[in-house]
């Protein structure tokens, strides 16, 4: 089929099994130009699935008013030749639940939670049987797990880490922008070590380092078309940074390699993770 360049696709993933645990949502599918390009019509692409898709790449559609501004961190790396491959992978952007379960419990808590809830477990098992072999059938997606990569920010790193122990099978590596790792995950991080070498694992966070404290009120995070109520969680990495700073302390123990960067003063919000989203796709696709 014609693809357009740097198109977007909204495919229909449908679930199975019970959809009172996991209700189904759109699935959107980058595809990067040169998917389209007959230079590279024999190969096959890297993957990057992406937790909190809605707020990947296009400001619009960010909850914050603000992305990640990932498309444009994809192209620079690509036109700088820093990616392994030459090209963009393709992203799937796996949107988190937007509903309540319960009046007061999110249910993009419970699919993000640690890797002892069964709505998380749910979840990884999803994306891991369900989103991937879809992509596998309908796109000109590597199939190869050391290619295949996860990536979020906040609860959406630790989702991403999670999906990495339980399909090391399947995925290569994880990217996990200021992480909320619960202790189940960490748990499991040092207990199935031996899974998690030889994969890349990216973690970073911002908060008060070294004398650098967050602005409680930045007013470039409310400068935007949309959502100009958003706070930017001044104090949440800085909250989070002992629970990172044991997973990078127990995975050194345990002899997993991986990058662990802080970036002092970095809030805790999309306009922030936009700053330093080369880092993570560097390390995950880069040469």
């Amino acid at each position: 089929m014609t693809i357009p360049p740097d198109e977007t696709y909204a495919v229909d993933v449908k679930l199975s099994g019970n959809t009172i645990v996991l209700p189904p949502r759109p699935i959107d599918v980058w595809l990067p130009r040169e998917y389209d390009d007959e230079a590279y019509m024999d190969q096959e692409f890297p993957l990057l699935f992406c937790h909190d898709g809605q707020n990947a790449m296009e400001d619009a559609l960010s909850w914050t008013g603000a992305s990640w501004r990932m498309m444009g961190a994809l192209t620079r790396l690509s036109e700088r030749n820093m990616l392994r491959h030459g090209t963009p992978p393709i992203v799937v952007m796996l949107p988190s639940a937007d509903k309540d379960l319960l009046p007061g419990v999110r249910r993009r808590h419970l699919e993000y939670a640690d890797t002892a809830n069964p709505f998380a477990q749910a979840h990884a098992d999803f994306v891991a049987k369900t989103v991937l072999p879809y992509v596998h059938n309908n796109f000109r997606a590597t199939r190869n797990a050391n290619d295949t990569f996860v990536i979020g920010t906040s609860l959406g790193g630790q989702a991403s880490l999670h999906i990495l122990l339980r399909h090391p099978d399947k995925f290569g590596g994880a990217g996990c922008l200021s992480p909320y790792f619960q202790p189940a995950t960490l748990a499991s991080a040092t207990a199935q070590a031996k899974d998690l070498r030889g994969k890349r694992i990216y973690m970073d966070i911002g908060g008060d380092i070294e004398g650098v404290k967050v602005s409680w009120f930045d007013i470039f995070d409310h400068l935007t078309d949309n959502h100009q109520w958003n706070p930017g969680y001044w104090w949440l990495d800085t909250q989070l940074q002992p629970s990172v700073d044991a997973m990078s302390w127990a995975l050194k123990q345990r002899g997993v390699p991986h990058s662990y960067k802080k970036f002092a003063g970095g809030r805790h919000n999309e306009r922030a993770w936009s700053r330093r989203i080369h880092q993570p796709l560097k390390y995950l696709l880069g040469k």
